[in-house]
């Protein structure tokens, strides 16, 4: 899944909310001269992750996943992803 202007992909396959397979990709991405982190989620639009937010949606995204286990993790019924047809 190279998307020209992109480096250092990595796809990480999951479902979204209806059940279809899509992925969450991380990579850098040219900007001009230089490479920024960036995300996105399937084909969609990608967003920059500058240094200094980068820590803070680490931890924000594991304090989100330690609040869903608690709530409701447990008992975790997400499809796996699908191959793709």
């Amino acid at each position: 899944m190279n998307v020209q202007g992109w480096r250092c992909e990595r796809a990480i396959p999951t479902v979204d909310v209806t059940g279809e397979p899509t992925s969450v990709v991380v990579g850098l991405i040219e900007q001009g001269d230089r490479l920024a982190a960036g995300l996105r989620v399937g084909d969609g639009p990608a967003a920059l992750v500058p240094l200094e937010t980068g820590g803070e949606l680490l931890k924000v995204l594991r304090e989100t996943l330690e609040s869903w286990w608690r709530l409701d993790g447990h008992r975790d019924l997400t499809p796996e992803p699908r191959a793709s047809r």
